[in-house]
């Protein structure tokens, strides 16, 4: 799902005239999908124009305080999900969610089930823990669930686990 988002950004990146290749890579901020040191390895011109384009495309830009650029945008609805239960705590996740459907703030969950289902197998596990242990918690609390999140956990469990050219 981050494979598009990083895609985009590459895109633009190549397209400018650097000192150096600058990297890209998913960031530490919860806030944010991805970050570049763009402005360390370019111009100030260079990187004001990049912002403008990357802007223009939708993705939110800010500069953080050791001077690289934090990238996020909407991480686009994977189509549908699957119709079998995913195992594990994903498939905890995916259950309650399917058990009571609302409207709650998906969109910090969403980014964080994202960098975690690209960075593989075990972070996406991990994550999905911390989230079963959340979503137990609104429960408890009768508070909504991030029902939008649904889609993302099915299509990472996927993307992860039934491709037959993963290992």
């Amino acid at each position: 799902m981050l494979s598009a988002l990083r895609a985009q950004v590459n895109a633009e990146l190549l397209r400018l005239e650097v000192n150096r290749r600058p990297a890209l890579r998913r960031s530490d901020d919860p806030e944010a999908l991805l970050a570049t040191d763009l402005p360390l390895a370019s111009s100030e011109e260079t990187a004001e124009g990049f912002v403008r384009r990357l802007r223009e495309l939708g993705w939110r830009v800010w500069t953080a305080a050791n001077g690289w650029l934090l990238l996020d945008a909407p991480v686009p609805a994977p189509e549908a999900a699957m119709s079998a239960l995913p195992a594990g705590e994903c498939g905890c996740c995916v259950s309650i969610l399917r058990r009571h459907p609302d409207d709650g703030d998906a969109s910090g969950m969403i980014r964080a089930l994202v960098k975690a289902a690209d960075a593989g197998r075990q972070p996406f596990e991990r994550l999905c823990s911390q989230l079963h242990r959340q979503l137990a918690a609104l429960l408890r609390r009768r508070e909504p669930l991030p029902s939008a999140l649904l889609p993302y956990l099915c299509q990472a469990y996927h993307d992860l686990y039934d491709r037959r050219n993963q290992p």
